[in-house]
């Protein structure tokens, strides 16, 4: 398995060791080749392509690929985003995941039952739908929901006691969309839950070992 880690679009990026130094030495263990890519056409060269929080929006021609490559290939991509519009992320990721049904709205999602760090913002959920394998229970942090069209399947949800800015129960954290290429697509509401602070907390490393390596 190969994943590429865009730097092409103002990311958190793999290098930065403070973050990510568990995602990348866990996976490594698992031998699979992760390496951060700041050229747009060698991500596809990988079997999955991680979009970590882009800050700069995706031009026509980028767009076009990234729909080329989902209808026509078998890649698994992977948008990330964070709660409340932080940064515009929310709009750099929709612009491409709308056309496929998954929308991040410019909130957040609270847990005042289920939480870590006695902060309602770092919800935790056992409401796990898809890559569920050995996971019980995930820590999410600061996430935005998500709204679906039909079509796009749910992989994670907050708990019936979590609830979004707007006042939705049990909000969508990720979702997915298949194509019959094989391709994925698959959009998170927050970015950090595979970061250093949540990896391994609860069973959040297996949940991340599971999504990208496709174990559904």
């Amino acid at each position: 398995m190969r994943v590429a880690w865009s730097a092409t679009h103002q990311e958190f990026l793999l290098s930065d060791g403070y973050y990510f130094s568990g995602l990348y030495k866990e996976l490594t263990k698992r031998e699979v080749l992760i390496e951060e890519v700041d050229d747009f056409d060698r991500l596809f060269e990988y079997d999955v392509i991680v979009f970590n929080y882009p800050e700069n929006p995706f031009n026509t021609e980028e767009k076009k690929r990234i729909q080329k490559v989902l209808n026509e290939e078998k890649k698994k991509i992977i948008f990330t985003a964070h709660f409340r519009g932080k940064d515009g992320v929310f709009d750099v990721c929709n612009a491409i995941t709308q056309d496929f049904g998954i929308t991040v709205l410019p909130e957040g999602v609270k847990d005042e039952c289920c939480h870590l760090e006695d902060d309602s913002l770092i919800i935790t959920t056992d409401n796990i739908k898809k890559y569920a394998s050995n996971v019980k229970e995930v820590v999410f942090p600061y996430s935005a929901p998500l709204s679906l069209s039909d079509g796009v399947e749910v992989i994670l949800k907050g708990r019936d006691t979590a609830v979004s800015d707007s006042g939705e129960k049990a909000p969508i954290l990720i979702a997915q969309k298949s194509f019959e290429s094989g391709s994925k697509l698959i959009v998170c509401g927050g970015c950090i839950f595979w970061d250093n602070f949540s990896i391994f907390k609860l069973d959040n490393l297996q949940f991340v070992v599971n999504l990208i390596l496709g174990d559904e």
